[in-house]
């Protein structure tokens, strides 16, 4: 999500704290309302209140802010309608959800969210090639929000298929387009020469 796209603020004891927003759905009762969720680089969520990070993960993970719809669920926006849901998708869970806010958190308050985590996770790899800090690599990996991944690198051609294939390492099993595979030595070579090429080049333009 582009913060600076999604700017908000709030005041605290005369000071302006920045903040972000995105769409959610509150339930109450049995609605769910489309409302803006407003997050703040304090760590603080307005979400029909204003609550702690602790607080909203609560929220989440007992359905009150909802990432799953049920079939024929009453919808609801403030002063422009009502509707029920017909086949409703979710594309994102509560786990994603929450990483997301925090990931929100960390931007805002200018600390490194997951994917910045993540790709200083691959220069401690790469300066030393250790299975333990492949399984560093591996857990920042997973810590990116599942449905940001895709943009770790910022690369339409490739995704993140580096980031998987060296955090695997070779002869360990990967997903890659809904298909499990097995990461092979061409392919981790591939991978490291993805990273090595894109090092060089962040050097050169410095």
């Amino acid at each position: 999500m582009a913060l600076a796209k999604r700017r908000t603020w709030r005041d605290a004891d005369g000071e302006r704290i920045p903040g972000t927003w995105r769409h959610a759905f509150i339930r109450n009762g049995d609605r769910y309302f489309l409302t803006d969720l407003l997050i703040y680089a304090d760590g603080m969520v307005d979400c029909w209140g204003l609550v702690t990070l602790d607080e909203f993960a609560r929220m989440v993970t007992s359905g009150k802010v909802a990432t799953e719809i049920p079939e024929g669920a009453e919808g609801s926006a403030l002063h422009l309608g009502a509707w029920k849901f017909a086949e409703p998708r979710s594309w994102i869970t509560a786990g994603a959800l929450l990483a997301e806010v925090r990931d929100d958190v960390d931007q805002l308050a200018g600390r490194p969210d997951s994917t910045a985590r993540c790709l200083a996770a691959v220069d401690v790899f790469l300066a030393e090639q250790t299975e333990e800090n492949r399984a560093k690599l591996r857990d920042a990996y997973a810590a990116i929000p599942e449905h940001m991944r895709g943009y770790a690198l910022g690369d339409m051609d490739r995704g993140d298929w580096p980031l998987r294939v060296l955090a695997a390492g070779p002869g360990n099993r990967y997903s890659w387009q809904d298909e499990d595979r097995t990461v092979g030595r061409k392919a981790h070579a591939a991978a490291l020469k993805y990273f090595t090429d894109l090092r060089g080049t962040a050097g050169s333009e410095a």
